[in-house]
C-alpha cells in the first residue's frame, strides 16, 4: 500500500509541494519553496539575487500547476486534483513528455538534494534527504531502500545523475507498478493519510 500509484502521489503532495501542511497546494506553498530553495542552495546563506530568481522559477511554477491541476479554479489544487493531473499529463509517459512545470520542479528537487554540488545524488545525500520527511530507528531501512532503487551502476558512478533522477522521478510518479524501483527514489515511504 505505501507503494501504490495513489500513495505515491499523494507522499508527493503532502512531502515535496505542501510546504505549510494545510492539506492543498497553494500559492503560498511556493512562496516557501522560493526560501528554502534559496536557502538550500546557499547552504543557509540568503543571496536576494538567487531568491529573486526562485521566486521567480516558483511563480511561474505553481501558475502552470494551477493551471494543469486546480479544475475549480479556487486557488487551491487539492490532493485529488493533483492526482488527476498527473493522471492526464503525466502517467505513462517519460519524464521528455512531461509538461514543463512537473520538470522544473525536479530539476529542482536534484538541485535541492545535491548538497556538495557533484552532479550526482549518492547515499549520504540520499540519507540527508529521507530524514526530513519521515522518522527512521535505523539507518539500514534507508541504505536498503537506496539500494533497491539504484542499480550497480548508479552506485559505481557515485550516485544517480541529474538524468537518472528524471527519469526515476517520472517512474516514481507515473508508473502504478508498485514494484518498480523508482518507488524507493524518496527513501522508504509511509501511508499518507
Amino acid at each position: 500500500m505505501a507503494y501504490s500509484w495513489d500513495n505515491r502521489v499523494k507522499y508527493v503532495v503532502r512531502y515535496m509541494y505542501d510546504i505549510d501542511n494545510n492539506g492543498f497546494l497553494d500559492k503560498n506553498d511556493f512562496e516557501c519553496l522560493a526560501v528554502r530553495n534559496t536557502l538550500i542552495e546557499g547552504r543557509g546563506e540568503f543571496s536576494a539575487d538567487a531568491y529573486a530568481n526562485n521566486q521567480k522559477i516558483m511563480r511561474n511554477l505553481w501558475n502552470e500547476i494551477a493551471e494543469l491541476a486546480d479544475f475549480n479554479k479556487d486557488g487551491e489544487v487539492t490532493v485529488d486534483e493533483f492526482k488527476q493531473a498527473v493522471q492526464k499529463h503525466c502517467q505513462g509517459k517519460k519524464y521528455g513528455d512531461f509538461p514543463g512545470a512537473f520538470k522544473v520542479f525536479i530539476a529542482n528537487q536534484f538541485k535541492a538534494i545535491d548538497v556538495n554540488g557533484d552532479g550526482k545524488v549518492g547515499l549520504d545525500e540520499y540519507r540527508l534527504d529521507c530524514i526530513t520527511r519521515s522518522a527512521f530507528a535505523e539507518v539500514k531501512e534507508i541504505d536498503d531502500a537506496y539500494n533497491k532503487l539504484t542499480t550497480e551502476d548508479d552506485r559505481k558512478a557515485g550516485g544517480l545523475t541529474l538524468e537518472r533522477y528524471q527519469d526515476l522521478y517520472a517512474q516514481f510518479i507515473s508508473n502504478p507498478d508498485e514494484s518498480c524501483s523508482a518507488c524507493y527514489l524518496f527513501g522508504p515511504l509511509k501511508v499518507v493519510q
